[in-house]
Parts: C-alpha cells; sequence; structure tokens
C-alpha cells in the first residue's frame, strides 16, 4: 500500500510541476502545492513515512550531486572577483536580516539564526531558464551569475552544515553531512570523462522519481490550516526573501564594477531560492534545528520568494 501511495504522489507532483511550468511558475512550486494537496493541509491522502522519507533523502543527493557536476570551477575562476563579492553579499545581508526579523517576531534564537541560512542559498535553476529565453545564458553576465549561485550554495551548505552540528545535536549525522558530500563527490566526477552520463542518468532519475518525492514530501509536511495567524510574518520573510538578495547580489555586482543595468539584473537574477533552501530547510528538520510548524512558514516563504523572482528577473534582463 504504502508503494502505492508513493507512486501517487510521484504521479501527482510530476503532473503539477509540469502545470505550473505551463503559467510560468517553476516546477517545483507546483510539487511542493501537490504535496500539501495530498497532505494533512489537503486530501490527507499520503502521510509522512519512512520510505517517503528515503526517496526524498535520495532527492537530496542526487539534486547535490547534479549541482556539483554541473559546477564549472575553470569557469569560476575567471569571475572570481565578481562572483565572489556578488555570493558574499547576497549572503551577508539575509543572514543578518533574517534573524533580526524573527526575533522581533518573537521567534527562538535558534530558528532565528536558521532563517538566515535559509534565505542566504540560491537556487540558479529558475534564473537559467530565464538567461536562456532572454538569450543571455552565454554572455558573461550568465556565467557570472552561476558562478555566484555556486559560491553562494557552497557557502549556505557549509554554513548549515556547521550550524547542525553545534546546534542540532552536536554530532556529524548523515542528514547534515549528505548534502554537503554529493556535491563534493559531483565536483569530483565532473573531471572524469563518463561525468556527462552520470549527470544525464541521475537527472531522468531525480526528475521522475526522487525529487518529485522530495519536494512532495517537504509540502505533507506543510501545515497551512495555522497559517493564517502568522500572515503578517509570511508577508515579511517573503519580502525579506527578495529585497535582501536582490540589494545584496547587487551592490556586490557594483562593487565588482559591473554596471548599474548588470548590477540589477544579477540581483534579480539571485533572489530565487527554490531547491536549495528546501534542501536546508529539510535538514533543518532532520537536525531538529526547527520543527515541523516553523518549517511551514519557512516553504510559503520560499514558494512566493520562487513565483516572484522570474517576474522582476524579465524586464531586467532585457535592459542588459
Amino acid at each position: 500500500m504504502e508503494y502505492l501511495l508513493i507512486l501517487l504522489l510521484v504521479i501527482i507532483t510530476v503532473i503539477l510541476g509540469k502545470i505550473g511550468t505551463w503559467f510560468g511558475l517553476s516546477e517545483v512550486v507546483g510539487q511542493l502545492l501537490s504535496g500539501i494537496i495530498l497532505g494533512t493541509s489537503g486530501l490527507n491522502i499520503v502521510e509522512p513515512s519512512y520510505f517517503i522519507h528515503l526517496f526524498a533523502e535520495t532527492g537530496i543527493f542526487l539534486l547535490m550531486l547534479n549541482s556539483g557536476l554541473e559546477s564549472d570551477l575553470k569557469e569560476m575562476k575567471k569571475y572570481i572577483k565578481a562572483s565572489s563579492l556578488i555570493a558574499t553579499m547576497g549572503v551577508i545581508l539575509p543572514i543578518i536580516a533574517f534573524p533580526i526579523a524573527f526575533l522581533l517576531l518573537g521567534y527562538n534564537i535558534q530558528a532565528s539564526i536558521f532563517a538566515g541560512v535559509v534565505f542566504s542559498a540560491t537556487s540558479i535553476s529558475i534564473t537559467l531558464a530565464v538567461l536562456a529565453e532572454q538569450k543571455k545564458l552565454a554572455t558573461s553576465m550568465g556565467a557570472i551569475m552561476l558562478s555566484a549561485a555556486v559560491l553562494d550554495d557552497i557557502i549556505a551548505l557549509f554554513a548549515v552544515t556547521l550550524f547542525s552540528v553545534f546546534v542540532g545535536g552536536g554530532t556529524l549525522g548523515i542528514n547534515s553531512l549528505l548534502p554537503l558530500f554529493a556535491f563534493a563527490l559531483g565536483i569530483v566526477l565532473r573531471k572524469f570523462d563518463f561525468s556527462d552520463k552520470v549527470g544525464v542518468l541521475s537527472t531522468k532519475i531525480g526528475n521522475w522519481l526522487f525529487y518529485p518525492v522530495f519536494f512532495g514530501s517537504i509540502g505533507l509536511g506543510v501545515a497551512i490550516q495555522g497559517l493564517g495567524n502568522k500572515l503578517t510574518a509570511i508577508i515579511i520573510f517573503s519580502a525579506l526573501a527578495v529585497v535582501t538578495k536582490f540589494i545584496g547580489s547587487a551592490w556586490g555586482a557594483r562593487f565588482s564594477g559591473l554596471n548599474v543595468n548588470v548590477a540589477n539584473a544579477i540581483g534579480a537574477g539571485m533572489i530565487s531560492r527554490g531547491e536549495m533552501a528546501l534542501v536546508i530547510i529539510q535538514i533543518g528538520i532532520s537536525s531538529q534545528i526547527i520543527n515541523e510548524d516553523t518549517s511551514a512558514e519557512f516553504v510559503i516563504a520560499v514558494i512566493i520568494s520562487t513565483i516572484i523572482a522570474p517576474i522582476i528577473m524579465k524586464p531586467l534582463f532585457k535592459k542588459v
């Protein structure tokens, strides 16, 4: 019976993910919504289980493996100054702003600091799609954004790993090390000739099985019934998610010598959190840094920022 529920989760998640793209949304948004619909907040058909957790963990591994496989270190070196400044500034602002906002809204210090880590990450998948659509993927701006996003995520992964070790129980658990290990493995495998085949295979398996379960499983744990009382907080978090990353990354781009239009386009391109933030949220739950109730607010803010990102990106990309 449980395997049938996993199959149902995969089918519905894939379908809603594809439907989301028809409306100009990220596939991830549709997949998250499918989990919410099938979970306790919706039809209550599928509940979190050991096997779903196992599939989700495999999804995290494949996501991070593919991120490593797609990280061209040689290309990053060409734009190391600009990408480093963009990534650093894009991380610093959320890490400062989110804990302050969370503390002012009454959250504990642990959840507040973790929020800064979650929203310091960047998901480049939506940006890639918009860059390709605007025919700017092969430009220097595209290369800088990709490099900055990779550095951004490396910083976020190290931060959440350390945080989960020292705050989430004090031990190096598999849940905290798995994403970092998978990412490093991808970078190592990239050096070999067979890396392209590994990337294609892992992407196909991930897209059609493990990624949907991972994103859907996060949706399963989102309890939207009690979020009405936290609407103000969610709006603030979503606004901060957009503003801090946009301003931080744009400032970093300006400090590196890029012009205003390019800097603004890069700032917009770094807004989306998507997959990486969700991986970090899952680590936080597994490491008991945050609970399911708090994670729901994080997830909703991630969804909103992921929807807003391409809306801001497209007009700014056209100016470059």
